[in-house]
C-alpha cells in the first residue's frame, strides 16, 4: 500500500496546527508557509477533516483551523481513515469480490490490512509532537513569525 499525499499532509496538517495553535486559530496561509503545502491543496484536504471531527474552522480576520479534540485523542489511523478513506492494501476488500468464497489469500490481505489499521491506532497526534519536539530541541531558535 501506498498512502497518497493527502494523508501524508493531513498529518503534517495536524500536527502544524497542533504546534501552532496556542489560544488562536491558525491560518492556512501560515500552514501553508510552514508545510510548504499550497493554501488551496490545504482546502482540499481540511474539508474531510473537518467532516469528521478532527478540526474546527474558525471564520473572520482572526480565523483559521484549531483541532476539534485532545492531540492524545486523535491517531494517525483517524487522520489517514478521513483523508484516504479505509485502509485496505488490496480493493477487493473494501469492494467485495466474487471470488471470496474461494479466494485463498483474501485472509493475507485482511490480516494486513488489519494489521495497519492496529499500527496506526496505537500513534496518536500527541505522540508525533513529542516526538517533533525531542529532535528539533537541539536546533537554534527561530524567533521569524
Amino acid at each position: 500500500m501506498k498512502l497518497s499525499t493527502k494523508g501524508r499532509y493531513a498529518t503534517r496538517i495536524l500536527l502544524c496546527i497542533y504546534r501552532l495553535q496556542g489560544d488562536q486559530p491558525v491560518p492556512k496561509k501560515r500552514i501553508a508557509e510552514q508545510e510548504g503545502i499550497s493554501t488551496d491543496y490545504i482546502e482540499q484536504i481540511i474539508v474531510p477533516l473537518k467532516n469528521s471531527g478532527l478540526v474546527n474552522s474558525v471564520r473572520g480576520l482572526r480565523g483559521g483551523f484549531r483541532l476539534a479534540k485532545d492531540a492524545n485523542d486523535i491517531t494517525v489511523y483517524d487522520v489517514l481513515a478521513a483523508s484516504e478513506g479505509d485502509i485496505n492494501l488490496v480493493g477487493c476488500l473494501a469492494e467485495g469480490c466474487s471470488n471470496s468464497d474461494s479466494c485463498v489469500v483474501q485472509r493475507v490481505w485482511q490480516g494486513a490490512s488489519d494489521q495497519l489499521r492496529v499500527y496506526f491506532s496505537k500513534i496518536t497526534l500527541q505522540q508525533l509532537h513529542d516526538d517533533y519536539v525531542k529532535r528539533t530541541s537541539n536546533q537554534p531558535l527561530n524567533f521569524s513569525i
